[in-house]
């Protein structure tokens, strides 16, 4: 299990503050200016082998990075070790290729590796690491591609990103090593930084730090409107033609950003009635939000404006993320030109 290699120890030394105004007390006669003196001789000469106690600690020891609360890693290796149904096809395709199966969220990393614990003490493992997004599931994004080494050397790499910015990485080398990673994406930068532990058939373990800095980051150029219109299980007809009806295609087109809470088919087809005119438009800007917000923005902001109505409450039930309680967020994280798409299993209630 990955708890058992993965666990959170480095410690912080806390800092030594000096009090400015206590000092310049301290120097009103000579003698006591002499006692301060030898205070902080003292002070800073502990201070000094605090610090080299440090130094050598960082270096024998790798900041471990914790599981995401929302899914385990031993999970996410499961589901990764075969191909899902309904998952998008990657690799390297030609930008100017249409195919409703091909993945449009790929990306090419500079990757960084050290290993500092472990009978590898001292080797590097650097190279590119080529990731797609193959599946969309409401706490996570899977990662298929391939890591090359220095050598030009290929292995498997699978994994995924996690609504909270965690990722897994899990990298499967030659001669049955494998590589377990955890790491913390920067919302920012779009870089990763994680620890990692190595396992070998003989039963050896080591660890060290990598780093994912982003070389090409190839994200869809399609709008909203476009993504939804062209998914290829068909799952959003009913919504396309309400936002059609509603006058709304252009708007949703248009540069944004916006966040669409998606209703399925499945998810209309549950309404006794659909409202008309003046009440669908309004209907529908009430799952639109300004904003280009992934999970982790509206987890973290709680309370949405939407462009009609009442403001959206965002909750997590344990299991998925939900939108005022009860709708659950069954896809997320669907990145487009001017937004995001949040898939969801029923129609907000206005």
């Amino acid at each position: 299990m990955i708890n058992d290699y993965v666990k959170n120890y480095l410690k912080f030394n806390s800092t030594f503050l000096l009090n400015l105004s206590t000092m310049k007390n301290l120097f009103q006669n000579l003698a006591t200016l002499f006692f301060a003196l030898t205070v902080l001789f003292m002070v800073f000469s502990c201070e000094d082998n605090s610090l080299d106690e440090t130094t050598e600690q960082n270096t024998t020891q790798t900041e471990k990075f914790s599981e995401s609360t929302l899914v385990s890693f031993d999970k996410i290796e499961q589901i990764t070790s075969r191909i899902t149904p309904g998952e998008l096809s990657y690799g390297i395709t030609p930008k100017n290729l249409v195919d409703k199966n091909a993945s449009r969220e790929n990306a090419t990393y500079y990757f960084y590796a050290t290993i500092n614990e472990g009978n590898r003490t001292g080797e590097n493992l650097n190279g590119e690491l080529q990731v797609s997004v193959t599946l969309y599931s409401g706490l996570f994004k899977i990662l298929r591609g391939k890591f090359i080494d220095a050598n030009g050397e290929e292995s498997n790499a699978r994994g995924a990103i996690l609504a909270d910015g965690k990722v897994y990485l899990i990298i499967e080398m030659k001669d049955d090593v494998l590589v377990y990673g955890i790491g913390q994406e920067n919302e920012n930068t779009q870089g990763i930084i994680g620890s990692f532990s190595i396992f070998s058939t003989d039963g050896a373990i080591s660890k060290g730090s990598w780093l994912a800095n982003p070389k090409d980051m190839e994200t869809p150029t399609d709008t909203i409107v476009d993504i939804l219109a062209n998914d290829r299980r068909g799952r959003f007809t009913s919504l396309i033609s309400a936002l059609d009806t509603a006058g709304l295609t252009n708007t949703l087109r248009g540069n944004g950003p916006f966040v669409i809470f998606a209703p399925t088919d499945e998810a209309f087809a549950a309404l006794d009635t659909l409202p008309e005119g003046d009440a669908l438009k309004n209907l529908l800007l009430h799952h639109v939000v300004n904003g280009k917000l992934d999970t982790r923005a509206i987890n973290t902001q709680k309370t949405l404006t939407p462009l009609f109505g009442d403001n959206l409450t965002i909750g997590f039930n344990g299991t998925l993320f939900t939108v005022n309680e009860t709708v659950q967020i069954i896809h997320s994280n669907i990145e487009t030109s001017n937004g995001y798409i949040h898939v969801i299993d029923a129609v907000l209630d206005l």
